[in-house]
């Protein structure tokens, strides 16, 4: 198998580099690492085109500022940090709202052990896409993009082997973990300059639409927009990512968890746009379907995301589960990751 993309870890050192023709032990160490899955180069896909939301660069240096910002949180000298990552969310910014048609894609590489950075940056990513969608202006994308970079940068404070605990929390560790929001505020207040939308947004993160969440039990309107959305990328991307305590969950588990609290949980509202546009089986990614047959998607059709086009790998024939009659017995009953 030859890699069809680069592999880096937090600090933008190359792991693997793209079409390196992969050993068992290049296997092992990617496993070990936690990543889910990883793009292949061979004949079948030659077809396939990638197309990534964030250029791999790009999102290599996000994850090493974010990691300086984590690293060295009780420095006192922070304007270099600010600095990079204004510049970084702007540079997001303008590239999701240059893409008309983006979809999240699900193979963003998350090394377990800098889980938090790549989630901090997925997050951010994944709520530009949303904030777009919703109509949001540039400005409010920026806040929002800020906001998801730094939403858990609270938990900085907090022990990590709280954050990391594979067992269930004891009522005093849960209150200290659900304490990293306003650890978060009280640190962006003191250290930074960002305004007063971002620090909300980074507050209430945690908030439930039904004001059953934490820590202020702030309920629909009363929590910010920015943070509703932050709160649907925060457990979207955590969901699909391995934890100390879960494997990763597929991401049409994960979309159908969201639309079950729907109401509850998420803002209807947001829930509602990723019903429509959000991509769960990206382009490249291997499925088994319910008649046994594996495939590649080749395409996702919006408003039907669940049933993209299929390309098979016995036979090679493309299914379109959305359009062809003759497929809507078929189901993917997996992604293989």
């Amino acid at each position: 198998m030859i890699l069809g993309q680069e592999l880096y870890d937090a600090d933008g050192r190359m792991l693997i580099c793209k079409h390196t023709q992969l050993t068992e032990e290049n296997i092992a160490f990617i496993a070990f690492l936690g990543i889910p899955g990883v793009y292949i180069d061979d004949e079948f896909s030659e077809e396939i085109q990638i197309q990534e939301i964030i250029e791999p660069e790009v999102y290599k240096a996000a994850v090493q500022i974010i990691r300086r910002v984590f690293v060295y949180s009780l420095n006192e000298e922070m304007d270099s940090e600010e600095a990079a990552l204004r510049e970084k969310v702007q540079q997001i910014v303008k590239v999701v709202l240059a893409r008309e048609e983006v979809l999240y894609n699900l193979i963003n590489i998350k090394s377990y052990d800098c889980y938090t950075y790549f989630h901090s940056v997925n997050v951010a990513i994944l709520s530009a896409i949303l904030g777009a969608k919703l109509h949001l202006s540039e400005e409010e994308l920026i806040d929002l993009t800020t906001a998801g970079f730094l939403h858990d940068v609270g938990k900085v404070f907090v022990d990590p082997d709280i954050i990391n605990a594979p067992r269930k929390l004891t009522p005093e560790e849960r209150g200290m973990m659900m304490d990293h929001p306003r650890l978060g505020y009280d640190f962006l207040v003191t250290h930074y300059h960002f305004n007063e939308e971002v620090l909300q947004a980074v507050y209430q993160h945690h908030e439930w639409y039904n004001g059953h969440g934490y820590p202020r039990r702030f309920a629909a309107r009363e929590i910010s927009l920015l943070a509703r959305i932050l709160k649907v990328a925060d457990v979207y991307d955590a969901m699909t990512g391995r934890r100390s305590y879960h494997e990763p969950y597929l991401p049409s588990d994960v979309l159908e968890y969201i639309m079950g609290r729907n109401g509850m949980e998420f803002d209807p509202e947001v829930v509602g746009l990723m019903i429509e546009d959000f991509c769960v089986y990206p382009v490249g990614c291997e499925v088994q379907l319910s008649d046994g047959r594996h495939g590649v998607v080749v395409q996702n059709h919006k408003g039907t995301i669940m049933r993209p086009t299929i390309k098979l790998l016995d036979s090679e024939e493309h299914l379109n589960l959305t359009d062809d009659r003759s497929t809507w017995n078929i189901t993917i009953t997996k992604l293989l990751m």
